[in-house]
């Protein structure tokens, strides 16, 4: 198979098991709101110029996705203590709630499901996803 046939299966395969297993948002938020989350998230901190890069956005966007993120209570600014000058963006508790609410799967759902399938087709699953989030650039570990 072409690896772009099975990039193709993968992503349909994905958006799939998505659909089965999203959770319940609690918090209405936009699809950028939803992205400057997650790239928060996976970096630990931001400034805002990391944030509009990312987003392929003005710089003025992004400060006013992480300002409605603040008004929420999902982010918040500091200085970075090394050099004050830098102001970086982090997630709060309810911020991580969000992203995982977002972006993961329903994790009570999943497990149901995982529960009907054998426990040698379980550690297929596991190893494959495990194989896949390394190849695309993630730990995998």
């Amino acid at each position: 198979m072409r690896t772009e046939e099975l990039a193709e299966q993968i992503s349909v395969a994905f958006s799939k098991v998505y659909f089965h297993c999203h959770p319940t948002f609690d918090i209405e938020l936009s699809h950028q709101a939803v992205r400057a989350l997650q790239f928060v998230q996976m970096n630990g901190q931001a400034t805002i110029q990391q944030i509009a890069d990312h987003l392929a956005c003005a710089q003025n966007t992004a400060s006013e996705i992480v300002r409605r993120l603040r008004q929420k209570g999902l982010a918040e600014k500091r200085r970075r203590s090394d050099d004050e000058r830098v102001v970086e963006v982090y997630l709060t508790d309810a911020g991580l709630r969000a992203v995982l609410q977002n972006t993961g799967l329903d994790v009570e759902h999943l497990s149901a499901q995982l529960a009907q399938v054998s426990a040698e087709d379980r550690d297929r699953i596991e190893q494959g996803l495990l194989l896949l989030l390394k190849a695309v650039g993630g730990d995998g570990e």
